[in-house]
């Protein structure tokens, strides 16, 4: 069983069934909610049902890796981390927060290659979205890049939104790993 602030997972056979603690009512609620409208771009677990009475929910249990587990040393990997780019870039352009992606050890657990994003419960619809920005300070870290060598191409993004400044800034985190 994994136990959180605002509620616990227990895993039965391949699905986890997370359980929120009373008080938290309006967090199961987002987590149902983003589960829902995030399915059908498979990098969240799949969603089985939920029941607002125990406020609980039944998903598919990601057996996997977390993402601290990374070094990001090789081409296998950093695809793994290309995708979870990709998947901020998308959250991003459907204006989703997820609030966790600045420290994501525990939010992103990757299953045979593919990254799955876990814990909604935060997330919230916002004009400016800064997953892929709060990410890449994660990855610049974890990849000795200094934020001041990123900080420019950050900002232009984070301007535009533009898939000019997505790929660049994947391009000047690639020459860290190849």
């Amino acid at each position: 069983m994994l136990r959180g602030r605002h509620s616990r997972v227990v895993r039965v056979g391949s699905r986890a069934v997370k359980v929120f603690i009373p008080d938290f009512n309006l967090n199961f609620w987002k987590e149902v909610y983003f589960l829902r409208e995030l399915q059908p771009y498979g990098f969240v677990p799949r969603l089985y049902s939920y029941n607002a009475q125990k406020l609980e929910i039944v998903m598919e249990f990601i057996e996997g890796d977390y993402i601290k587990d990374f070094e990001f040393k090789s081409s296998e990997e950093w695809r793994v981390l290309e995708r979870c780019f990709n998947a901020c870039r998308l959250l991003d352009k459907l204006r989703i927060q997820k609030e966790e992606m600045h420290r994501p050890n525990r939010h992103i657990i990757v299953r045979n290659g593919v990254p799955y994003f876990v814990d909604f419960e935060r997330a919230h619809y916002s004009k400016r979205p800064s997953n892929v920005t709060q990410f890449a300070i994660y990855a610049g870290k974890r990849l000795g890049i200094c934020f001041e060598e990123i900080k420019e191409i950050l900002r232009r993004y984070k301007a535009m939104y533009d898939e000019k400044s997505f790929k660049e800034l994947l391009t000047r985190l690639a020459k860290k790993v190849k």
